[in-house]
């Protein structure tokens, strides 16, 4: 293993860590805004489920990261910009789903692909991404 390199199971766990961690401080910050926490998780879901596949292979480029991050933000504009657009474009929400994105991007970045690790990043994403709908929408 290189020097940067950690294995796919830490920084997946690095990264469901810090964003429960982020999840924590923003339902503490905002506690009348759960729509605020809904997005933030909805983009880490998101995202974990676009990585997931990523995950897979033994010898990964982290460029690979940073390209499914871009897309996942990107989508996050499209979606927000469209399918979630009830009022108006809500430039908060994007910015919380876009920081959700790009901290499992940040946590995964580096990791050396397992398969069990990309499973358990699916599962991990139904989870965020049921709990983000559950709390954008609460």
């Amino acid at each position: 293993m290189g020097a940067g390199v950690v294995s796919a199971w830490r920084g997946l766990a690095v990264a469901l860590a810090a964003v429960a961690a982020a999840g924590v401080l923003s339902a503490l910050a905002f506690p009348d805004r759960t729509d605020y926490l809904g997005h933030f998780l909805a983009g880490a879901g998101g995202t974990l489920a676009l990585l997931a596949p990523t995950l897979w292979p033994r010898r990964r480029n982290p460029w690979w990261t940073v390209a499914v991050v871009a897309v996942a933000v990107l989508l996050g504009v499209g979606t927000e910009a469209t399918v979630f657009l009830i009022a108006r474009f809500d430039p908060v929400d994007l910015a919380q789903q876009s920081l959700g994105a790009l901290l499992v991007g940040a946590g995964v970045v580096g990791a050396r692909g397992d398969r069990g690790a990309a499973v358990a990043a699916v599962v991990g994403a139904l989870v965020l991404l049921a709990a983000g709908f559950h709390y954008a929408f609460a």
